[in-house]
């Protein structure tokens, strides 16, 4: 994602360095934790639909329906 760029990080060597890496990772930690939610949100969701998918027919409307929906999911 282009909202997090790349950081090179050295080792700490001063009580502001350690605060400056602090305050990056304050700064972008709440957006990573809402992002990961929503992931985890998204994953569950496919793997519900792939499980009611394995439990239809394959030759069956509702197998190509459940099938359809995952895909555009």
């Amino acid at each position: 994602c282009a909202c997090f760029p790349i950081r090179k990080y050295r080792a700490i060597v001063s009580r502001e360095q350690r605060q400056s890496y602090k305050n990056d990772f304050n700064a972008e930690y709440n957006e990573y934790r809402n992002l990961h939610a929503r992931m985890l949100s998204v994953s569950r969701r496919f793997t519900e639909l792939d499980a009611q998918r394995k439990l239809l027919s394959p030759e069956s409307k509702e197998y190509q329906v459940k099938k359809d929906k995952t895909v555009k999911t």
